[in-house]
């Protein structure tokens, strides 16, 4: 009986996900993520393309909205031309710098978003800066004054990250992607 089965106790048989395989006899091995970031992560960029023209809910995972299928194809083409990663194209869509409709997706850069950007993180420094100021000429116990600070500092570098993500990142990675040639003298 023992001379039938093979010696399998040197083999070492694994799968980097690449779907279904045969292992060892009567042994079927499946890749079966358990999450969809997972399928991201392990998957080619050729594989991932093409799944997410042909699925709408892998594409709205990978980018966050879901068009129909032929700007699904623009969206994948546009961002296979400027080599933009998933979160770039993501953050692109959000901030209206990606314009997408039911026949059409194409880049729509616009120069007032990093000058709208830019005026508005400057508005919420004065604004933050004067509460600051207003809390500290306070005659607040010094730990109400640290804490009131302390939160408003945090209040600050949240709005700001936000506009940043949203008005001011987009604009470089366009410029980056060579979408929008670079102003004269830089």
């Amino acid at each position: 009986m023992k001379e039938l089965q093979p010696d399998l106790q040197g083999n070492i048989q694994i799968n980097l996900g690449s779907g279904q395989r045969n292992a060892a006899r009567d042994y079927n091995e499946y890749f079966i993520p358990g999450s969809i970031k997972l399928v991201l992560a392990t998957w080619t960029q050729e594989k991932r393309n093409s799944t997410a023209l042909d699925n709408s809910n892998f594409f709205r995972h990978r980018f966050g909205f879901e068009p129909s299928k032929v700007a699904r194809q623009q969206v994948l083409e546009i961002q296979g031309k400027h080599d933009l990663s998933d979160r770039e194209v993501r953050w692109l869509h959000r901030s209206g710098q990606l314009r997408v409709s039911r026949v059409a997706a194409k880049l729509v850069p616009s120069r007032l978003m990093p000058a709208a950007g830019w005026i508005q993180v400057s508005i919420l420094s004065f604004v933050c800066l004067a509460m600051t100021l207003q809390i500290a000429a306070s005659n607040a116990p010094a730990w109400k004054q640290a804490l009131g600070q302390l939160i408003i500092s945090g209040l600050w570098f949240g709005g700001a990250c936000m506009l940043n993500s949203l008005l001011l990142a987009p604009w470089r990675t366009l410029k980056r992607a060579g979408v929008v040639k670079a102003a004269k003298g830089e």
